[in-house]
């Protein structure tokens, strides 16, 4: 049996990968109803932080009884949730009663660092998971999860057409991402090319990292870039990084597929997964180490052509392999839905 109405819920913000995922489910012919789970966060900022870090229970009382509101007042036969971190296992049973069938889906490493203790104790309830990391397969199934599906991360292509290059975001190297040591101890090699720029939490000049590596200062440019800016951003690079955490054994991110789709040079760090989704040397280029990356930074602003030609051949790999949100979503409906 089809089923063909699914209940989400997401962090449905402008912007987000989660909203870009339930147009994604729409795109590919489902009915589709959406609950941002945002709209229940505290408006207190402590409480809010609390919320985020720790998930305490009496928090999110209010978020899983509006979720079984939503859920009975509709006539789903599948719930998706995306990133549970906040759904207490009770709800979990309870949308599968209501709605036959619940999938969980995260692009995040839950098991290893976004943790969190429903989620953890809702793993055995979830008719299938969906995560984005290899690593992470095998603890879902060490937990006893009952199907897990190992998926890819995307970009969404309507956000990411006919984009326009904006003069503020301008960088021969660019970097769009959260402070970690490993990229700052990696990005120190570039300091000499006047036109690297990086935005992201944690790397403000007021902070104590830049206080403490102070070559970097004059390259940070803010603490982020958002929404609808961030693919903006991203296509006015001539450069972008593709640095992958070593908080955890990462081997590709939305980034991986988010600066080509811009249109933009992919110079990221080599791994068997980057490897897979692109022709080194021909749809993107990758370093193992600092020294690589600063010869290879050096030789594509230098031979613009040559640099251009891969954007291009990237861009085209992105679209010929599918990686787009529409067809990565429409892979895991195929597997489970239909």
């Amino acid at each position: 049996m089809s089923r063909k109405k699914i209940f989400y819920v997401g962090q449905l913000g402008v912007g987000t990968t989660s909203l870009d995922r339930l147009n994604a489910i729409k795109n590919n012919g489902f009915e589709a109803d959406g609950l941002n789970v945002l709209m229940y966060q505290p408006k207190n900022r402590l409480l809010r932080s609390l919320m985020w870090r720790f998930q305490p229970s009496y928090l999110l009382t209010t978020l899983n009884q509006a979720i079984l509101n939503a859920a009975i007042s509709g006539k789903y036969n599948c719930a998706w949730i995306d990133k549970g971190v906040w759904i207490f296992p009770e709800t979990i049973e309870k949308l599968r009663q209501h709605c036959g069938f619940v999938l969980h889906f995260t692009p995040d490493p839950q098991l290893l660092f976004h943790r969190s203790k429903h989620f953890i104790q809702s793993i055995p309830i979830f008719d299938c998971l969906v995560t984005t990391k290899s690593f992470e397969v095998d603890l879902y199934h060490r937990l006893h999860a009952k199907e897990v599906i190992l998926s890819q991360q995307s970009y969404c292509p309507r956000r990411y057409s006919n984009l326009a290059s904006d003069s503020k975001y301008h960088a021969q190297i660019g970097f769009i991402g959260h402070y970690e040591k490993h990229y700052a101890n990696t990005a120190q090699v570039l300091t000499d090319f006047p036109g690297l720029k990086i935005w992201g939490n944690g790397w403000s000049r007021e902070g104590k990292f830049t206080l403490r590596n102070s070559k970097l200062t004059s390259f940070v440019q803010g603490s982020g870039v958002w929404g609808e800016q961030y693919p903006v951003a991203l296509k006015s690079f001539d450069i972008g990084l593709g640095f992958l955490s070593k908080i955890i054994p990462e081997q590709h991110t939305t980034r991986s597929f988010e600066i080509p789709a811009a249109g933009t040079f992919l110079l990221a760090e080599r791994t068997v997964e980057h490897l897979k989704f692109f022709d080194e040397g021909l749809e993107a280029e990758f370093f193992d180490s600092p020294e690589e990356l600063r010869n290879k930074a050096d030789y594509y602003l230098k031979n613009i052509d040559a640099r251009k030609k891969i954007a291009l051949a990237g861009l085209n790999r992105c679209i010929k392999s599918g990686y787009d949100t529409d067809n990565v979503i429409k892979n895991i409906l195929n597997k489970i839905l239909i």
